[in-house]
């Protein structure tokens, strides 16, 4: 999916008590354990996190927020990363938003969200990408409500989001893909 800008991007605000922080060393714990609770569709290993972030902890520290609960507890993770080869580059990527379940359906994944957008916005991106499953559909339901679009690139894709409801006709011929029949 694809936000083509990370201007106006919708209000969210955190419920009382609690908060949205920056990684911190040894925040990879929190974030497998996050992951493995709320990713049923991935396998998540104790080796993950490094082979999608790197060791580079500033970079990290930059681009990584935690939701955490009032207990303190981080319960949530959403990174402002990049990829230097979508279509062309220079894209922003909001990468590995989850909430470990007990904590979903509270509001808390707009704000988290919009941490993200934000910050990919200050660090001079200007659009930003995700991946995300067709299994997903509250994820899908967010990410829509945020001013992300589907990004169609094969017949099969644009049939995937028809079926879940999403007005695709602009999105295909936007993207060169064959009409469909």
């Amino acid at each position: 999916m694809v936000r083509p800008t990370l201007q106006g991007l919708p209000a969210a605000s955190l419920p009382h008590g609690f908060g949205i922080r920056r990684f911190q060393p040894g925040d990879e714990a929190n974030w497998t354990a996050i992951l493995v609770a709320a990713d049923q569709l991935n396998p998540i290993t104790s080796g993950l996190f490094r082979r999608q972030f790197g060791s580079d902890d500033r970079l990290l520290e930059e681009r990584q927020f935690y939701l955490v609960a009032p207990s303190g507890e981080a319960i949530g993770t959403a990174t402002a990363w990049f990829d230097e080869h979508f279509e062309g580059g220079g894209w922003g990527r909001v990468h590995w938003v989850a909430i470990v379940p007990g904590w979903q359906g509270r509001g808390l994944s707009r704000p988290l969200l919009r941490a993200v957008c934000e910050r990919l916005a200050e660090l001079g991106h200007v659009r930003a990408f995700l991946r995300t499953e067709a299994g997903r559909p509250a994820a899908l339901r967010l990410y829509r409500s945020f001013g992300f679009q589907p990004f169609i690139r094969q017949a099969s894709e644009a049939e995937t989001w028809k079926h879940l409801g999403a007005p695709v006709e602009s999105f295909i011929r936007a993207h060169g893909v064959p009409q469909l029949g």
